[in-house]
This record gives C-alpha cells, structure tokens and sequence, in this order.
C-alpha cells in the first residue's frame, strides 16, 4: 500500500493549491479576475424578456441576440445554423418536431363572472406550447388528474373544457383525443422537491402533443384551480371562451455557434454546450446556462487575444440551440464536428440564488459507461472556489479569492459557494454527449433542486451574480484545461487523478460492505453483488486513467502504475468483504444469471447514434406503440445506461451487472425484456445463443 499513501500525500499537497496541476497560480488569477457576473447577468436580462420556445420568431430573436454578442467578443465564425423540421425527418435518432407560431390566445370566464384567466400576449407562459388555433365557448369539467380512463366515468366532456392536474400530454391523449373535449385548463403541479405546493401562485408552463391534430390549453396555478374546483364542486355551471390563433407545423431549429481557433487542426474540439429554449422568463433554466457560456467565450477570447493566456492546442466551440433536439440536429449534420469533439463542458441550471431557489451547484460526474478524468478537472476548481468563497464568508478571505460580483446594479450575494460532486444524473443535453456512439464525456453543471423550475417564476430576480460568476470561472478554467492537455503532463496528472481514483473506491467499500450484510440477499447473492460493486468500480477507475493518457496523447500503458495502485487498493477490500461474507455463512458468490442462457447473448447497436428519449421524441414509443410500450417495466437511470452499455462485446449478463454496480442490484429479467424491446424497435439486434 506504500503506493497509495504516496498517492494520498500527493493530493492532498496539490489540494492546498486546487487549481494545480491543471493551471498555473497565474492562469488561475488571470481567469478568475476577467470573468464578470455582472455582464453575464446584464445578458441575462435581456434573453428573460424573450418566450423562447423553437421555433418561433421570439426564439430568433434570442438566437440572433446571442450571436451578436459572439461578433462583439470577437469570436471566430459566429453564426446560426437553421435545421428542417417537419415531424419525420431525423437527426441520429431523433426524430424532428414541429414549429410554433402563436399570433393570440386568451382565456376568459363569461358565466357566471366576467374575468381574464389568460392572455398569452402579456404572459406567453399561460398558452401551453402547440395549442392549436380555436374558437370555444363550453363548460368547464373537473376530471381531476385526468392521466387515467376512471377519471372520466361518469362525465360528460364532449366539447368541453377540463380542468385538470395530470401529465399534460396524457391528458391531452384521453380528453381530447379519445374523449372529444375541446380543451384544457390544467395546473399541473411543478417539478417535485420538499418544497412543493408551498406556493400555490406558481404557474408552470405546459407542452402539448405537436403531433395532435388539434386541442388547446391554458395554464393557471393552483390556487386559482382549486378555486374552479370548489365552485364546481358546489355545482356552479362555469363557462369559459378561449380563443386561440395559433400554427403547427414544418419549421426549422436554430442553432448558434462559435469557436476560438486552436493551434492544432488535428487535436480536436472541446465543445461548451447549454440550451436557448425556455418558456418567458425562463432566467435559470437554462438562461444562466446560456449567459454562462457566453462569458466563458468572452473571458477566453480576451485573455488569449491580450496574451495573458496562451492560444490553446484544441479549438473551443461553443454551441447554443433547442436542449437534445439542437444538439442532435447539428451532430448529426455535421459529423465531422462531432468525430473531432473530446470533451463537453455542459451548462443547465447554474445561476440560482441557494437562498431563494433553494438549490446546490452540482458538478455532475460522466456516467459508468464513459469513465473520464474530465469531473476530476471541474471538482479540482469548484473545491479551490468553495474554499475562497468559504474564508471570505467568515472573514479571513479576500472578495478576490471569493469572487464575488459587485459590479452589477442588482449586486451578487457573498454567500459561500454551495456546491457538490454527485453521481450521474441525466436530464439535459449532456445525455447527448454521453450517450454511446457519441461519447463526449461531459462535465455537467446545474442546479438541483430549484423551486421555481419551469415556472413563471423562474426570473432574474432569484438569479445570484456572484454564482454565475463563480460558475463561469470554473467553466473557463476546465474548459481551457481540455483545450491544452497533452503527454508532457501526465507526470504530474496521474498522480492527482489516480488519488482521486482511490478516493472514490474508498467510498465504494462502504456501499459494498454494506451490501454483502444486506439481510434482504441471501449470503450467496450478497456476496457476489458486492464483489460486483467492487470489480466494477475498479473498471471504472482504470478507464478513468485510460482516458487520461488517451485524451493525452500520452504513450500506450502510461498509466500502468497508477492502474496497479488502484487495484491492489481495491484486493485489500476485496479480502475483507470475503471475510465478511463468509461470517454470514456464504459458501461462494452466486450470479442471479448464470444459468440464464438469455443472459449470454450480446447485444449489438444497429440504429443511428443517440439516446432513445429526446426533447420531444421517444423512440421506442414512436416504434413500438404506445400498447407495447407501456408494458415495458424498466425506468431511468437503468434503461440509459443498458443502451449506453451496449457495445457488442458486452453480454447481457455482464450489462446488467454494470448496471447494478451503478444504480443497485437489479434482476436479469427486465434487463432481458428492455433489451428485447429495443430489439422489436430495430435499435439493437442479438448475437449469441437464442
């Protein structure tokens, strides 16, 4: 272990400087003293103002905004890209949406009062994306959640207006579509978090099924719904008009993008990725992502074009359109890009006031499937910010080393910087990224949770300019890190990342420990779970060092050693969980599919690249049917990871116990069926025995 310990020393000398190995104390100065939250939060105000939803002229608007500014910082070939879109073309796997142009909606009550529920022209949110244009005065029916057939037994909603609280495309499916209703009034409730319902005034935005040939709906908090349903319920005939003046159909996606030239053609592309699609107004999600970027461009370009960093080695792009739905269309457009791309630094989320929005910044790792150093860059600079922050909090720090945002007139908190390092969550373009076929390993910004996510508000006023700065030195720093990393490097990296490497299996013995006593498991099977958790964890770690050298430059089985510390780390682990398993009795390590010849077949992708679930598409429902694949029982995050594990050497046996490493032991059998129904939607075939 004599290795390890001098790996441990090692880092935890280099964490006393946290932006080295990776910077200089110089580059760091240099970096984190030209980023501004104040002008990332002037670019903010004015996207706020805009109902960004593709596809639309206001979407435009704000694409057009953002490559201005891109021309103003001085970035190279700053333009926008416009993809066809039409329901049936695709991108990867991706099948296109369709646009939307909305001249008016309104929705009034005119019996038994006179008053305005909505008015899409001075608060667009109120209008559910692709309603279609309509004229209808009608009742309204209260059917409650309306997500299922029982909510309508009894009622008569032919022509009708519904209230309703359920998914809102579900919704749309029974009320309209099979039922005959004319539209919907809905208050479906936002995003859950321990907060919820606490203010019943949030409006949340609502998407309707473009693909439907008709229907409409409003959106109306909850304190106005449960108002409608009290007066219904003491049998009130309440009659609304909704008037709505509206377009669906073929249209394009706009995308932005720009770059800062590198030296080496050849060397590849970090990419800086967001999206400018939000309902008004929109300002965390993904607004401060969008303003993020930016002034990780403008901070970059400054300080390269002064020379107070050097050109890096690797072009830097930056790219800004509809989240999954854009990225996909430009990859898939321009494959050249997307061969070239070796890392991703992702913004969603990343301005939110902890305070008011009750959010943590999260530096989200790559998942299992695509092991990277890149989350080890970024936890590097969220720690050295935390820690400036943190002093300055209580009074031994300097605002420099905090950096705090003063400079605009609404003025940054001096709060500490509240911020972790989580495992794998998907949710924004990033799944993109990391999906295989693509895979671009991404460092994943965001805040989670956030109160006022996909509501009305969701505005400038819960942002924190000082977190937007902090976040876009710590983008600027990681991405500027990608751009420049090659082979002569690695004598001082590899130990920083191997004792990360060691940190993490340290923390996987815990969880594996307590897996081999889980009285819910027979010994047997504990016992091999465990040491699954464990041999995978070493997988992964390896890879993680692998990508290193690889991303490098560096030559081949540099990392041997750090390679081997990891796995003599992890055998003294191993020897104890063996121990512990044998005291409960276990007589050897039993796989839950070792006689399932199912589970010795290999999978091999046969579809285009990317996810199966998209913005707006859903590939195995598009394929399959609805009937089909509402049988099919296997949720996220297990059925992303099963699709990004199929690489066809793996069998289904060895997918399903990387899986269960990742997410926790699962059975054989609905690993089987995910995959068998990938299989009827021509996404993956079988090789191997039958």
């Amino acid at each position: 272990m004599q290795a390890s310990c001098s790996l441990f020393l090692c880092f935890l000398c280099l964490s006393a400087t946290a932006q080295e190995p990776f910077l200089s104390s110089s580059q760091w100065r240099s970096l984190s003293a030209e980023t501004s939250g104040a002008a990332a939060y002037e670019n903010l105000r004015y996207l706020t103002a805009l109902h960004r939803v593709p596809g639309t002229p206001a979407f435009e608007q704000a694409a057009q905004f953002i490559v201005d500014r891109a021309h103003e910082y001085g970035l190279d070939d700053a333009h926008s890209e416009a993809f066809p879109i039409d329901g049936i073309r695709t991108y990867g796997l991706m099948r296109s949406y369709l646009a939307w142009s909305v001249q008016a909606g309104e929705l009034w009550e005119v019996r038994p009062h006179h008053q305005l529920l909505g008015d899409a022209k001075t608060d667009p949110i109120r209008l559910a994306d692709y309603s279609h244009t309509a004229s209808v005065e009608a009742s309204l029916v209260d059917v409650g959640d309306g997500t299922n057939a029982r909510d309508y037994i009894g009622k008569d909603v032919q022509a009708k207006i519904v209230l309703a609280d359920g998914l809102l495309t579900r919704v749309q499916q029974l009320a309209i579509a099979e039922h005959g209703a004319a539209g919907i009034v809905s208050d479906m409730p936002n995003q859950a978090s321990a907060w919820s319902g606490l203010d019943p005034t949030l409006v949340r935005w609502g998407h309707l099924d473009a693909r439907q040939a008709k229907g409409f709906a409003f959106m109306i908090s909850r304190q106005t719904a449960d108002f409608l349903r009290m007066r219904l319920a003491a049998h009130e005939d309440i009659v609304l008009k909704a008037e709505v003046q509206a377009t669906v159909g073929p249209g394009h996606w706009t995308v932005d993008t720009a770059t800062i030239s590198g030296t080496d053609p050849l060397a590849g592309q970090v990419v800086f990725s967001c999206h400018l699609d939000h309902e008004r107004p929109g300002a965390n999600d993904d607004g401060s992502g969008c303003v993020g970027i930016l002034e990780v461009a403008r901070t970059l370009h400054r300080l390269i074009e002064s020379g107070a960093l050097a050109r890096p080695k690797r072009t830097i792009r930056f790219i800004w359109g509809p989240e999954h739905e854009g990225t996909m269309a430009f990859l898939a457009t321009h494959p050249e890009i997307m061969k070239d791309l070796r890392a991703d630094v992702h913004m969603d989320m990343v301005g939110g006031d902890p305070f008011k929005n009750k959010s943590i910044m999260h530096v989200t790792e790559t998942p299992w499937s695509l092991p990277s150093f890149v989350t080890d860059v970024g936890s590097a600079f969220l720690e050295k910010i935390r820690a400036g922050a943190s002093e300055y909090a209580e009074g031994s720090g300097s605002p420099d080393e905090a950096l705090l945002e003063a400079r605009t007139t609404a003025g940054g908190t001096r709060n500490e910087f509240m911020a972790d390092v989580t495992p794998f969550e998907a949710g924004s373009d990033h799944d993109d990224y990391d999906s295989s076929m693509i895979a671009v390993p991404s460092l994943y910004l965001r805040d989670w949770p956030d109160i006022f996510i996909h509501t009305d508000h969701d505005s400038l006023e819960q942002i924190d300019a000082t977190k937007l700065r902090r976040v876009a030195a710590l983008g600027a720093a990681a991405g500027y890190v990608y751009a420049n990393l090659d082979a002569r490097q690695l004598p001082l990296l590899l130990p920083f990342i191997t004792a990360q490497c060691e940190g993490r299996i340290a923390k996987t013995f815990i969880i594996a420990q307590r897996l081999v006593n889980n009285s819910d498991l027979s010994p047997d099977v504990a016992w091999y779970e465990s040491r699954n958790l464990l041999s995978q964890s070493v997988r992964r770690e390896s890879e993680v060092l692998h990508s290193l050298v690889i991303f490098c430059g560096g030559p081949a089985n540099s990392e041997s050693t750090s390679v081997g510390a990891v796995t003599s780390q992890a055998s003294s682990f191993v020897s104890w969980l063996d121990a512990e398993a044998k005291v409960r009795g276990a007589k050897a390590p039993v796989s839950p599919w070792t006689d399932d010849a199912a589970a010795r077949r290999i999978p091999v992708r046969i579809a285009p690249f990317g996810p199966v679930n998209n913005q707006n598409d859903n590939a195995l429902l598009a394929r399959l049917g609805r009937e089909r694949y509402d049988k099919i029982e296997f949720a996220e995050p297990y059925a992303y990871e099963t699709l990004n594990l199929v690489n066809g050497k793996r069998t289904v046996g060895e997918i399903r116990d990387a899986v269960s490493a990742e997410y926790g032991p699962i059975a054989i059998e609905p690993v089987v069926q995910y995959l068998s129904a990938l299989a009827e939607a021509k996404i993956i075939e079988f090789t191997g025995p039958k």
